[in-house]
């Protein structure tokens, strides 16, 4: 445990960085190359694209959604599909089928 963790201070959470990000092991794309994430007008194929096989994409789809995040790429999502999924576009059909297919 880091002395962060153990003084109760999460200094990577007030960046914008999640924990899972900050402190995973395995190298994270979106670490080495956040300008590819955080790029304006990234198209819905291009952003499932840009997290294809990430071990983190269903905690980082949850913190985009959880902390309203308006930029970026977060878990194989864009802005606008995470606005459309906290408005609940996505009825009661279930979640969209490209969520399925991340």
């Amino acid at each position: 445990m880091s002395e962060h963790h153990a003084a109760g201070a999460r200094p990577v959470v007030a960046l914008g960085i999640p924990v899972f990000a900050a402190e995973g092991r395995e190298p994270l794309l979106c670490r080495a190359d956040p300008d590819a994430y955080f790029a304006s007008g990234v198209r819905p194929p291009a952003a499932r694209e840009l997290c294809a096989g990430c071990g983190h994409l269903e905690a980082c789809r949850a913190y985009g959604l959880a902390n309203a995040e308006l930029w970026g790429v977060w878990g194989g999502t864009t802005r606008r599909e995470r606005q459309a999924l906290r408005r609940g576009e996505s009825g009661d059909r279930g979640p969209p089928r490209w969520w399925l297919a991340a």
